[in-house]
């Protein structure tokens, strides 16, 4: 029954690091010891750093006052737009050489 299998150590050695690879991708992913996070981060903050926190902090609330749409300026305004109008096509191709120019 080996005769006719015929094995080379090529394939083998195909098969051997599959199954070496397949062995770790289910370790990494399957147990838990692949996946923790680092049980401690180290942040240190500078000072420009902190100071743009404490800056960040004292901002007030973003308001907007929308009182300018009621108002008559603003809603005499008309809308200027022109339409486009559409434009023929090009050539499918526009780097094909054009039929009948000799190209220099």
């Amino acid at each position: 029954m080996l005769e006719r299998m015929k094995i080379t150590s090529s394939t083998l050695l195909i098969i051997i690091s599959a199954c070496i690879v397949a062995a770790g991708a289910y370790w990494y992913f399957f147990t838990d010891t692949g996946n923790q996070p680092p049980l401690e981060t180290t942040t240190t903050q500078n000072d420009a750093q902190t100071e743009f926190q404490t800056l960040v902090g004292e901002l007030q609330p973003v308001s907007f006052d929308t009182s300018i749409f009621s108002d008559l300026r603003f809603k005499a305004l008309h809308d200027l737009t022109t339409p486009i109008s559409p434009e023929p096509e090009g050539r499918p191709d526009p780097f094909a050489p054009i039929a009948g120019v000799r190209a220099q």
